[in-house]
């Protein structure tokens, strides 16, 4: 157990990394890009991504968590499951290069044809090195991941922002994801290919207790994937790219952190779960110590972004932003509620119960479907945001009940004492920063910059919790503390 926590505590320092870098890249292209790009752009590719979105959750068939899941994984299974998955990401990829056209009709959008066929090979070019990464993260080894990805986000950006400078438009956007996906999967083949060489093996029998784990996770990441995007969908067919513009750009800018927080939450603690999965109590307390963790990162970074989003799109992105902004402010509870549940995916799949997270996303795509589009019948961009997070909160409820509950037994009133402190702390952050800005406008005149607000929430932040919850603050020290005395000479 203490060499699986040293693994654990490794792969979470390495993913950690790869988040905070990624987080960084994709801030600074949404920063200099949106200089460059008009809102129609960036609508345009978000009515691409609803369709290529779908396609690359179908791609995978679900059996990449299933390899984590399995203990007993062979090396025949292995080189069967490779090539089922580059037979299946080809077909995928050919069907939507062929659809392109229906794509555009859909939402009367001629322009959209050719970046959804150049979207297509978004289907196929991760399918060479996921499998490599699957059996990396599997064995909690995300120092090489951590680096491929991390150059791959740098390709990507630097392909996004020369596009855009040399007038590119959407294709910009369009180059920057398969620049990514390119340079993530080749640095994957390259890295796995020396451990794990796949031979030219195929037999049906491999793929038994794979598939039926897969069509559920499938089936489950396609519906997701329908529930992420629907919005888009929605407001594209309503009303048109400009006004999808304004909207994709206030979701993105809301859905970094916590787009980046799934995956290392997901990585990191899917194999520890696994291992644990027979040991009820301590899968619980894992779990409840996940959600406190998220509650901590998530409280400050949403509640902070509501409070300061007026002043930090004129004073990053411009005034042609502006529109965003109500928006942002809107997704930012949505996108806070949506963080509490991030942690319910690895805990099902841990167990191997995607039958129960398949109808726990049915009941989701039944909540939020009709839910959105009211709202954006009856009050546009705005009243979509708000339908989304009455939408959320609902969910939530839904994802105690109908999944936590029934894998680790009655356990609201921890979770809730758990997710609590963070939110509070985040509560009073705001409450401060509002003070700070109401005081300096009466008593002197002056109005707050974005970079002061910034610098005020984080001191209040970190004041609220190491007044409150002094041990936070002393556990975090005691580990740093630790790996730095454990790595001196001697």
């Amino acid at each position: 157990m203490t060499s699986l926590k040293k693994k654990g505590i490794d792969a979470a320092k390495w993913s950690t990394l790869a988040t905070v870098v990624s987080i960084v890249v994709q801030l600074l292209q949404l920063i200099s890009v949106s200089h460059l790009l008009t809102p129609t752009d960036y609508g345009l590719m978000g009515m691409v991504m609803v369709i290529v979105a779908a396609a690359v959750n179908l791609s995978d068939m679900g059996i990449s968590n299933a390899i984590i899941h399995r203990q007993d994984v062979t090396r025949d299974h292995l080189s069967s499951l490779y090539i089922l998955n580059l037979a299946t990401s080809f077909v995928i990829s050919l069907a939507i290069f062929l659809s392109a056209p229906l794509v555009a009709a859909f939402y009367d959008e001629p322009e959209l044809v050719n970046p959804v066929r150049w979207m297509s090979l978004l289907c196929l070019v991760p399918a060479f090195g996921q499998q490599f990464e699957v059996l990396s993260r599997k064995e909690l080894k995300f120092d090489v991941i951590s680096k491929i990805q991390i150059a791959a986000y740098v390709g990507g950006f630097v392909i996004a922002l020369g596009g855009a400078y040399l007038g590119y438009g959407v294709y910009a956007l369009v180059g920057s994801y398969l620049g990514n996906a390119l340079i993530r999967s080749a640095g994957l083949a390259i890295m796995g290919w020396r451990r794990w060489t796949p031979t030219v093996h195929f037999a049906r029998d491999d793929l038994k207790g794979y598939l039926s784990f897969g069509v559920y996770q499938m089936s489950s990441n396609l519906l997701q994937s329908f529930i992420s995007n629907v919005d888009y969908l929605i407001l594209g067919r309503m009303y048109g790219a400009q006004t999808l513009g304004y909207y994709t750009f206030a979701y993105q800018l809301c859905i970094m952190p916590v787009q980046k927080l799934t995956p290392l939450i997901n990585s990191v603690t899917l194999p520890i779960f696994a291992k644990i999965q027979d040991d009820l109590t301590q899968l619980r307390r894992g779990y409840i110590k996940i959600v406190e963790g998220i509650s901590y990162l998530s409280a400050p970074i949403y509640l902070g972004l509501l409070v300061t989003a007026p002043l930090l799109v004129t004073f990053a992105f411009g005034e042609k932003w502006l529109p965003s902004v109500p928006l942002i402010q809107i997704l930012c509870v949505m996108f806070l509620l949506r963080s509490m549940v991030v942690a319910v995916l690895p805990l099902l799949q841990s167990k191997g119960r995607m039958n129960l997270y398949f109808r726990y996303t049915l009941l989701c795509i039944a909540i939020q479907v009709p839910g959105l589009l009211i709202g954006a019948y009856a009050g546009g961009m705005k009243g979509l945001c708000i339908a989304f997070v009455i939408v959320q909160l609902v969910i939530f409820c839904v994802q105690y009940s109908y999944a936590v509950r029934r894998v680790l037994g009655p356990s609201l009133a921890p979770l809730l004492r758990g997710i609590a402190p963070g939110m509070l702390c985040g509560l009073v952050m705001v409450v401060g920063v509002l003070a700070f800005d109401w005081l300096s406008l009466t008593l002197f005149e002056l109005n707050t910059g974005f970079i002061l607000q910034v610098i005020c929430g984080a001191l209040l932040y970190f004041a609220v919790i190491f007044y409150f919850n002094r041990n936070l603050i002393h556990a975090v020290r005691d580990k740093v503390y630790r790996r730095h005395k454990s790595v001196k000479p001697g």
